[in-house]
């Protein structure tokens, strides 16, 4: 299309390349930030660095009656954020991309 419309090599780039490959390079930096966070949460727990996965294992070797407790609520807690996570990056998405639904 682009050599019928006679289009230089910017033009060509923002008008057809970059608009048709931004919904898979979101979807591409969807998934990674959902990997990234799940590698944080456990490097935490190999590490011993503060944070939520470092909360998880302390509990998990306490092992006292309430630990479960306070390790679902840490999951939970884990899966919010990474949900939070995820519909920040699809709001970006929807804000650089142009979706024909409707």
């Amino acid at each position: 299309m682009s050599k019928v419309l006679k289009m230089n090599t910017w033009t060509k780039i923002t008008k057809l390349v970059l608009p048709s490959a931004l919904p898979l390079i979101f979807t591409g930096l969807r998934l990674s930030l959902g990997v990234g966070w799940m590698v944080l949460i456990a490097a935490e727990m190999l590490a011993q660095n503060p944070g939520l996965g470092k909360f998880v294992w302390d509990e998990f070797q306490n092992g006292s009656s309430s630990s479960l407790a306070k390790i679902m609520v840490a999951v939970f807690t884990i899966g919010i954020i990474g949900f939070f996570l995820d519909r920040l990056m699809f709001a970006l998405q929807s804000m650089f991309t142009f979706s024909d639904k409707r």
